[in-house]
């Protein structure tokens, strides 16, 4: 038996506590490795957020970018109605019944056509298009191709209440000679002035007529 005092008994129960150390730092180390480096903390996942909730919710009403869903990407709200009266140019259909029949009007400031408004169709020996206020219609020529070539100067204008259209003979609306005719009207007021390119009128064997222009403001 080994002397306990020994210097070579001490050296063996050193190294003997040495080796058990060892063998404990392995296995901790050991079982450090087999955790995944990016395992997520308890209660969270890869993202950071707590298990049970989902990713961020957008707020009811508004889309991916946080706009509210009824205006476009710089805040704006679109026009809920796209004919609506700030939308120009419009285009009219004004209907007459027969010869000495209240026709069809409409009124400038946003195209609503009624039995009383700035401007009706009227029908006689010819269809014609008849202000409600007297002298608020000046013909600016015949054949423009587009609304914005007529001009806008009344310097030179004959202001009358009437503009007359095709006679009174059997045709589509596509048919009338009076395409392209420019027209500067003003509404009853005589507050806005609008210019009106007529695209056609029509009469049917019924006495029945139609006048259709389009029209925008220009001052």
């Amino acid at each position: 038996m080994m002397n306990p005092a020994s210097r070579t008994y001490a050296r063996r129960v050193c190294a003997g506590a040495c080796l058990a150390l060892l063998a404990v730092i392995v296995g901790c180390g050991g079982a450090v490795i087999a955790e995944d480096d990016t395992d997520p903390v308890g209660g969270e996942d890869g993202t950071g957020t707590p298990v049970g909730q989902d990713e961020p919710e957008t707020p009811a009403g508004q889309d991916d970018t946080g706009t509210p869903i009824d205006q476009d990407d710089t805040g704006t709200t679109p026009p809920a109605d796209p004919g609506g009266a700030g939308v120009w140019p419009k285009t009219v259909t004004l209907a007459v019944q027969g010869s000495g029949e209240n026709g069809e009007h409409v009124r400038l400031s946003d195209g609503t056509v009624s039995d009383t408004g700035d401007l009706g169709v009227q029908l006689s020996r010819q269809v014609a298009l008849r202000s409600a206020a007297a002298g608020s219609i000046c013909e600016m020529g015949m054949s423009y191709a587009a609304l914005a070539d007529i001009p806008i100067d009344v310097a030179g204008c004959s202001w009358s209440p009437v503009a007359y259209l095709s006679a009174t003979t059997i045709h589509e609306s596509d048919e009338s000679y009076r395409i392209g005719l420019g027209l500067l009207v003003w509404d009853a007021e005589r507050a806005t002035l609008y210019r009106l390119r007529v695209l056609g009128d029509s009469y049917d064997a019924t006495g029945a007529s139609t006048a259709t222009f389009e029209y925008e403001p220009v001052r």
